[in-house]
């Protein structure tokens, strides 16, 4: 029994067990609606897209792109190991306050822009009682993990200004201790062995997708599934990419050097079928797990496409496997490198979500339930309740 939440724990108890919730409730189709520029206001992602939704195209020759920015396909390399040279580590004392972010190395190839992060324990605390009961709730038929997804001020916060900030594999290993029924899934090691490479864009909150591929592969070890290696995928770049630090926060210094936005198509993605439905779980729209032609400034959205909606895919994996993401829009980017682990995949925002969660995973009969955060959501106590709200929806 857990000493924060659980003074609420019973009514949401009783509102699970009795919320009368009928799974796709609501028969009415929306379709997804993604934007044209990344859907971020706030570096706790508060805004939902709303415009058209882009056509979709399986050639990456025909991605929209501004007058003089392609997008290349290659296969990808079996090794990613080498240094990148924007990647490298802020030099000390090569930092300015720039909008309310971080930003390092102004007028370099290095500029970086980086949200600040802040962490309390009460929170921490409040993050792990709301995993735990959302597992015990599912049953133990159910695994659920949590996964802290770190910031890019993880990795690159120049060294003097390091030790202003609470540092985030302590902070998320203190939330994975404090579980008892969810189980932690511990990525920042991984990535600060990898961090010469092309992790995090300099340019926008998000992570790139190289990033999601290490923290997928440990995702999957600790499910105990297959995993397919990055030399399976076609490597798609796209040249020109400023993201919302420089079109929300305008941080302008990073327009002389935009990003390199990398992402990977898998193997089976002809074997997919990919449905979107509305947040109530509606009737399904067939779709695309990738939307390439949406613009350069909004090349994060290029997998998945939006956040309000449920996405379900269907693999060619056949393990009997069915995995749920509750997450914010850094889980987007798990989903292609998970296609060959799991049979049926669903992803869901925890944001734009109007159905009770615990129903849900039980009715489309998911054997894992893996609660992805990026580090702004785990340590925000508004986006922490949406996992407590959500298990009382009726």
């Amino acid at each position: 029994m857990k000493i924060k939440l659980f003074a609420a724990c019973a009514a949401v108890t009783i509102a699970i067990s009795g919320c009368g919730n009928v799974i796709g409730k609501n028969n009415s189709v929306v379709p997804p609606a993604p934007k044209n520029t990344e859907a971020v206001t706030t570096p706790e992602e508060d805004s939902a897209d709303t415009s058209e939704v882009p056509v979709d195209s399986s050639s990456p020759e025909t991605t929209t792109t501004k007058a003089d920015k392609k997008a290349t396909t290659t296969k990808a390399p079996k090794t990613t190991t080498s240094a990148v040279t924007t990647t490298a580590a802020p030099e000390v004392g090569s930092y300015e306050y720039f909008n309310g972010c971080i930003l390092a190395n102004s007028g370099t190839p290095q500029v970086r822009a980086m949200e600040e992060y802040y962490y309390s324990s009460e929170n921490g605390r409040y993050l792990a009682d709301c995993v735990d009961v959302f597992a015990d709730s599912a049953g133990n038929d159910i695994n659920t993990y949590l996964m802290m997804i770190p910031t890019s001020q993880e990795f690159y916060t120049p060294d003097d200004l390091r030790s202003s900030y609470p540092d985030q594999k302590t902070c998320a290993d203190d939330v994975y201790s404090m579980m008892t029924s969810g189980k932690g899934v511990a990525v920042n090691s991984i990535l600060e062995e990898h961090k010469s490479e092309y992790l995090y864009s300099r340019t926008d909150y998000h992570w790139q997708p190289l990033a999601a591929y290490y923290a997928s592969k440990v995702f999957a070890e600790k499910a105990g599934v297959d995993f397919a290696d990055l030399s399976s995928y076609e490597k798609v770049e796209r040249e020109g990419y400023l993201g919302a630090f420089y079109t929300v926060n305008g941080i302008y210094p990073l327009e002389e050097y935009p990003d390199t936005f990398t992402y990977y198509k898998p193997a089976n993605l002809d074997a997919l079928t990919v449905l979107f439905h509305d947040t109530y779980f509606g009737e399904g729209v067939p779709s695309s797990l990738f939307f390439e032609n949406n613009d350069i400034s909004a090349s994060y959205t290029v997998f998945v496409g939006t956040d309000d909606t449920i996405l379900e895919v269907d693999t060619d994996t056949d393990n009997d496997r069915v995995l749920v993401i509750f997450k914010d829009s850094y889980g987007n980017a798990l989903v292609p490198f998970l296609t060959s682990s799991f049979s049926k995949i669903y992803l869901c925002d925890n944001r734009f979500f109007n159905i009770n969660s615990v129903d849900f995973v039980k009715e489309v009969g998911a054997t894992d339930v893996l609660f992805a955060l990026g580090a702004a959501s785990s340590g925000s106590y508004d986006k922490i309740s949406l996992i407590e709200s959500n298990m009382a929806q009726s």
